[in-house]
């Protein structure tokens, strides 16, 4: 059961030949404006007077929040936000949209499940003259240590704003599913290792996919892709809903279990450096 919003055979032919669809007017304009209105004041509340340590990994600079099991991503260190992930948990409206059936419905039969389910979700945020660029990569590496089986995650861009060359949109490489996991960068730490070693592929052309606000991009893991710097005075917005089947372990799951551990380590050191009146009195 594919639901209404199943793939044509048109759009199975292209899944197979690209390793992309692209679905223009999915949403309303009310409807992502109504996302935007979401994900900027989630935002808001996560970032304000946040003074929290940041790690520069890869072409990212992090920022975890342990408390609410989420991970802000920033421009650099501005503190222009760049992303935030996971969020489902921390707002339900959105929630609420990642389990439309417009976006639902393709998945059951990309990933061969009857019930698709979050694996994770970004809120990717370009500011204008801000945001900066995604580098090339496919997110099969990226799930690796992180999804149950990172086959089986499929993700789709939902665009709160139109999308083009100057403010920074999507860039793929068609066809380049069908060659697996492609050869990754060794000149950098373990996240940055991630990234795809462009220098091994001078003759790369990826093209770009420039949509207006309510359009759609689902993707594979092998997919590669990337997005440019926005170099506009227009931002360009983005939700990112990536699925797996129903029982696998999520995001989420793996954010609580990273703050556990952390928390056991910080209560491990405090009891370390505990003194007891007996050993005090022994000094």
């Amino acid at each position: 059961m594919t639901g209404r919003h199943g793939l044509s055979a048109e759009e199975r032919s292209a899944w197979q030949r690209d390793g992309y669809l692209v679905r223009r007017g999915v949403f309303s304009r009310a409807e992502v404006e109504d996302m935007g209105q979401h994900g900027e004041a989630l935002v808001a509340d996560l970032v304000r007077d946040r003074r929290a340590r940041r790690y520069k990994v890869g072409s990212y600079v992090f920022d975890p929040d342990f408390l609410r099991h989420v991970m802000i991503k920033w421009e650099g260190e501005s503190d222009v936000v760049h992303g935030i992930e996971p969020f489902a948990h921390l707002s339900e409206p959105l929630r609420v949209w990642g389990l439309d059936p417009r976006l639902v419905d393709p998945m059951r039969e990309l990933l061969d499940t009857p019930e698709p389910m979050l694996f994770t979700e970004k809120l990717n945020l370009k500011r204008p003259r801000h945001g900066g660029p995604n580098p090339l990569h496919q997110d099969y590496p990226y799930w690796v240590d992180s999804a149950q089986d990172p086959t089986r995650v499929a993700t789709t861009i939902v665009y709160l704003d139109d999308a083009t060359l100057a403010n920074g949109c999507t860039w793929v490489v068609p066809g380049s599913h069908r060659a697996g996991k492609w050869k990754t960068r060794e000149d950098t730490d373990e996240f940055g290792k991630n990234e795809l070693d462009a220098a091994a592929y001078p003759d790369l052309a990826p093209v770009p996919l420039e949509v207006e606000a309510g359009a759609t991009v689902t993707f594979g893991p092998f997919l590669v892709h990337q997005s440019t710097p926005n170099t506009s005075e227009q931002g360009r917005r983005a939700l990112l809903y990536s699925y797996q089947p129903a029982g696998f372990k999520s995001m989420l799951d793996g954010m609580r279990e990273m703050a556990a551990e952390v928390a056991a380590r910080r209560a491990a050191k405090q009891r370390e450096t505990q003194v007891t009146p007996a050993a005090a009195r022994a000094r």
